[in-house]
């Protein structure tokens, strides 16, 4: 207890700090959506709600709410099965099992932006990698990954989960390494194969890194911006403008920063919170089961 005690104290005043930073810009943005402020007109006048009137009938907002469900879902449910595959796979001794796993965590710590231009360069339609790859295998090599409307969005989850995958082998490597060896021990005497030993014994005790992963991924990839003004600024035709791609526009292109504040505020957070409060409803369902 006094250990703890000891622990909270030290904490303190790091958590003040940011609980204060974090009111403070929650209640400055709260007070731009409430402006109408336009860094070219020079306007600032207090208008209310009306910015919130104005987003519920902005159909290219809702438009993109959809590409950042749409992103954020596929993306987030390719990086857990890849992650957990990846991790099951090494999770077995083996010469270079640490160099290796080490390894596999290089894309992780690079920039978004990095990244980015990375896969800008491979996905380039005269002189990129992957173009290149597909016409040796004969599948052709005039694929305009970010300029094609029906491609860019694939291409930009793709950068996406080469980045962080990574990050969820990471949790699952370390959940496969701390599970208990007697359910395991018991799965094999009963002569369980790989396959039933992972469904009704690990899967389950993998739960709680599962939902771990996918919360924190889930929440990252809704704020993700930096990687897909790199590779495609929300085009072509807008087929990759997210939420954060559209708000950026009304605020540096548009010079709206009222208006994108609310985008910001209203569709991100509620975004975020949705997710958040289905985590804490799928843990506490398992807690009371």
């Amino acid at each position: 207890m006094l250990q703890q005690n000891r622990v909270k104290l030290w904490l303190s005043p790091a958590i003040v700090i940011l609980s204060a930073f974090s009111v403070i810009v929650l209640g400055y943005s709260i007070y731009l959506s409430l402006q109408n402020i336009n860094l070219v007109k020079q306007a600032h006048a207090f208008v209310g709600l009306s910015n919130f009137a104005d987003l519920l009938h902005d159909g290219r907002a809702w438009s993109s709410v959809g590409k950042t469900l749409k992103f954020s879902v596929i993306a987030t449910f390719v990086e857990l099965i890849l992650g957990l595959a990846i991790a099951l796979y090494f999770n077995r001794e083996f010469r270079g099992r640490r160099i290796v796993r080490t390894l596999m965590l290089i894309p992780m710590i690079m920039t978004p932006v990095v990244s980015g231009l990375i896969w800008r360069i491979f996905y380039d339609p005269n002189a990129g990698i992957i173009n290149y790859f597909l016409s040796v295998i004969g599948l052709g090599n005039k694929y305009d990954w970010l300029g094609n409307v029906d491609l860019a969005m694939f291409a930009v989850i793709l950068s996406d989960v080469w980045q962080w995958t990574p990050f969820v082998f990471l949790i699952l490597a370390s959940s496969l390494d701390a599970l208990p060896g007697e359910p395991l021990e018991a799965a094999k005497v009963d002569g369980a194969t790989r396959l039933q030993t992972f469904w009704h014994v690990v899967l389950p005790l993998m739960k709680p890194s599962l939902l771990i992963a996918f919360l924190l991924r889930m929440m990252d990839s809704i704020k993700t911006f930096d990687i897909i003004y790199v590779m495609t600024r929300g085009g072509p035709s807008l087929s990759t403008e997210t939420t954060n791609m559209y708000a950026y526009i009304q605020g540096f292109n548009n010079f709206n920063i009222s208006y994108a504040t609310v985008i910001n505020i209203s569709i991100t957070i509620a975004i975020t919170f949705i997710f958040t409060f289905i985590y804490k409803k799928m843990t506490s369902t398992r807690a009371n089961g």
